[in-house]
């Protein structure tokens, strides 16, 4: 009886077990779907106005319902779950999608080469009519259906075609003006005609492009019977703005297999929580709102909390269809750090429903914007086949990224618990370098001042400089040790006080590398003379570029920058890029941006842009053959030291020479400045300041960060002004903070005080002071910590000398 009660419970197992195998297959989520938006009747959320929204620090759950009411991890409720996140998003960001409309037609034509042929399809609505044609090129072997690409304005994007081609996958390209014109949208673009409503305040582009594309998917639907296109197997790709045009599109239509979005920077990938603690980065606040709602400005700057949603959820929504996002370490505004942390928030919801392998990331540099190295291309082949192809063996378990230091967990970990915390943590890395506690050469001078951090700053002593090369004796160098922890790139900032009417120049050197010069940015730069003296070139297309050492061939001086373009290129401009190092950038500042420039031959043009991929623009200025200067004032603090000479339609050669930026509105007073850039590798690091000019410029601190964003003030507590227990005489008899960790209050025991502690600041991380304490004639305080947030906190006791001691609240 026992055996058989065995056997009987054993089988039971077995049978319970097959159940829960047999269920879990038939809930293996599906790859594509067959209609746009399979959650359409899906109860919408309630949209608070932007003054009853609350604050997120961390990035939102995207597993949580809307109104906070429920939470599943459910596959089952993903649905109902993502179209919530669809609404929020129309509803903050980029306007309301209209769904597929009624009166739709389309029409498939061969063209005279085999394989290619337009697709026409027409949308009527409102009395309006919109037309799209799209150039379709099909694999010449095989009789179909074949998978296709959609490329944003282009066949492929920017991927190689023959990604695509030599296996055999249609390419049809979208021609996104034909929807809104990109660069300059008008009420009279056919989208806008089409539906009155929508308008150019609260209807972004990417909302009327997604649009597009759903309706571009819609025609190969009714051409099927003479367009043989496999609709299970459809893909869309572009790169920037084009990235995040084929990553909305991705996000709103289901029918969409496969989504690959590269380099899209902010309002793409990159979460716009997590880009405000960045630098120079495409912020919410500095895009382009030709793309987006205008209302969407009200969540700029540190409201960016407060919006309910972020882009990780962009990229959720795609789940659990296919999705590979790329960026680019080369060029800081794609907010490379920030798409990586998004990516692996996102990553969580593949994850969760047991299909890891249909999201990847690939962020790496070395490479022009929009290019795709020989170190991506694998990755992309590998989404391709699996997604587009059905190769089951493709390994697209893909997670490339250089940020070891960066924790994006930080910004999750909270999901489930109910409690959204951001933990306390540094923005990125950051080490804090007073200069009065550098070793300081007799040519230097430290001047005490309550303005400046710790109570002085250094300046060179008078009638000294050295603006030609860098001086050789101990005298002019301060020296700063210090040790960093992560290997990452970093920039070195400086807070300065120069008077309106002068100019600074330092020399600096890391560890024992040459020195550099800097100088202020109200200096002209030389321009482009023979060897780009101070520029480096960093891409070009289309085009040669060479430092032109004729010096009948330069504005003045012995040289300019020559750039030959062989061919003439309609519909597009090609591109040459380089970098400065001569221009330290100002945090929030804005600048006055000119150059001198000439044609061999008159006719072409000539636009600049501050940033790989900045939706600021200079407008297009025509070229003649006589030098001509050209300047430009930017509205917004310059996004990077890398410029983009855009110049094109005609086949010429082109001379540009003495570039100068000049800082709008420059007055005096502390201010923090970016000096220079470079990659750090775990261990000892020493910087080193030697006076270049003259002058009164008071140096105060330096901050060596891999963040800039909320560099301001003071800054943080200098680790090169630490002081031991033994050498500390504050330390000496003991400064007793506890209990630490705490939870409701921490106690400060001075003792005797015989380093006269006046007072003691409250810092969190960031260097920023929360609170300060006066001790009076106290031995012993009590400083509450119930209002702080758990997290690391800094204790600053300012007496005879600086002590500095990390406490925990929890």
């Amino acid at each position: 009886m026992k055996n058989t009660s065995t056997l009987a419970a054993r089988g039971l197992s077995l049978c319970l077990s097959l159940l829960s195998l047999g269920a879990a297959a038939q809930q293996t989520p599906p790859l594509v779907y067959s209609l746009e938006n399979t959650g359409a009747s899906c109860a919408a959320p309630a949209l608070p106005a932007f003054s009853q929204l609350p604050v997120v620090q961390p990035l939102p759950d995207p597993f949580m319902k809307s109104d906070n009411s429920a939470r599943s991890t459910a596959f089952s409720d993903w649905e109902c779950r993502r179209n919530e996140i669809k609404t929020e998003i129309e509803h903050y960001e980029i306007g309301t999608k209209p769904t597929r409309p009624q009166n739709i037609a389309a029409t498939y034509a061969a063209g005279t080469t085999a394989g290619t042929g337009t697709l026409t399809v027409v949308v009527t609505e409102n009395g309006q009519t919109l037309t799209l044609t799209s150039e379709v090129v099909l694999p010449t072997t095989g009789t179909g259906p074949y998978p296709a690409v959609i490329g944003m304005n282009s066949a492929t994007g920017s991927i190689p075609a023959a990604v695509f081609t030599s296996r055999s996958i249609a390419t049809i390209r979208f021609n996104h003006n034909q929807v809104t014109t990109y660069g300059n949208p008008q009420l009279t673009d056919p989208y806008y005609r089409l539906y009155p409503a929508q308008t150019l305040a609260n209807s972004g582009q990417y909302s009327a492009w997604a649009w597009g594309v759903s309706r571009l998917i819609d025609g190969l639907e009714l051409v099927q019977a003479s367009l043989p296109i496999n609709r299970q197997r459809l893909a869309v790709t572009g790169c920037s703005y084009a990235g995040k045009m084929a990553l909305f599109s991705g996000a709103f239509d289901e029918r969409i297999a496969l989504t690959i979005a590269q380099e899209s920077g902010g309002g793409g990938a990159p979460a716009w929580r997590v880009s405000e603690t960045l630098g120079a980065v495409e912020k919410l606040g500095a895009t382009d709102y030709r793309w987006f709602r205008d209302d969407m400005m009200q969540f700029a700057n540190s409201n960016v909390a407060k919006l309910p949603h972020d882009h990780h959820e962009l990229m959720a929504m795609i789940a659990p269809r296919a999705l590979l996002v790329t960026g680019n370490t080369d060029f800081e505004w794609l907010a490379n750090p920030s798409a990586y942390v998004s990516a692996k928030a996102a990553q969580q919801v593949w994850n969760t429903f047991g299909i890891p392998d249909r999201f990847g990331f690939y962020i790496d540099g070395a490479h022009g914007h929009c290019a795709v190295p020989a170190t991506q291309q694998p990755a992309i082949e590998a989404f391709v086949e699996k997604f587009m192809l059905g190769n089951t063996s493709a390994n697209t378990t893909i997670a490339v990224h250089p940020f070891p230091g960066v924790n994006p967990v930080r910004w999750y970990q909270w999901w489930g618990t109910g409690t959204p915390i951001l933990p306390a943590e540094p923005l990125g890395k950051r080490y804090w370098l007073e200069a009065e506690c550098a070793t300081v050469g007799a040519g230097w001078s430290v001047v005490a001042d309550t303005s400046a951090s710790g109570g002085s700053y250094v300046k060179v002593q008078s009638g000294l400089s050295s603006p030609a090369s860098a001086p050789t004796a101990a005298s002019a160098y301060l020296t700063m040790p210090f040790r960093a922890d992560s290997a990452a790139s970093y920039s070195f900032l400086a807070r300065l006080n120069v008077p309106a009417t002068e100019e600074y120049g330092y020399w600096l050197k890391l560890d024992n590398e040459a020195f550099q010069a800097v100088t202020s940015q109200l200096a002209t730069n030389p321009g482009f003379e023979n060897g780009l003296s101070g520029w480096s070139t960093l891409n070009a297309t289309g085009a040669t570029i060479t430092a032109n050492a004729v010096a009948a061939e330069a504005h003045s001086g012995t040289g300019s920058m020559k750039v030959v373009n062989p061919t003439a290129q309609p519909g597009n401009q090609w591109r040459v890029q380089v970098s400065s190092t001569a221009f330290p950038t100002t945090i929030g500042k804005q600048y006055q941006i000119s150059y001198w420039v000439r044609a061999a031959a008159a006719g072409g043009s000539i636009r600049l842009s501050t940033g790989p991929s900045s939706p600021q623009y200079q407008a297009d200025q025509p070229i003649g053959t006589a030098w001509q200067q050209v300047t430009w004032t930017i509205t917004a603090s310059i996004a990077s030291t890398t410029f983009l000479f855009d110049m094109g339609q005609v086949a010429t050669t082109y001379y540009i020479d003495d570039v100068s930026v000049k800082e709008v509105g420059a007055t005096a007073g502390w201010r923090w400045l970016k000096l220079k850039e470079a990659a750090l590798t775990v261990g000892p690091h020493t910087l080193t300041i030697a006076y270049n000019a003259g002058g009164n410029a008071q140096l105060d601190k330096l901050v060596v960060a891999t963040s800039t964003a909320s560099i301001s003030g003071k800054g943080g507590a200098a680790t090169n002004c630490a002081v031991t227990a033994a050498a500390n005489p504050l330390a000496k008899p003991g400064i007793e903070v506890y209990p630490n960790p705490a939870t409701d209050h921490l106690t400060v025991k001075l003792a005797a005080n015989p380093g006269h502690v006046r007072s003691i600041d409250v810092l969190d991380v960031t260097g920023r002071v929360l609170t300060r304490v006066s001790v009076g004639n106290q031995a012993t305080l009590s400083i509450p910590s119930r209002q702080l947030k758990p997290g690391v906190y800094l204790l600053r006791f300012h007496g005879d000398q600086t002590a500095t001691q990390r406490v925990l609240v929890q």
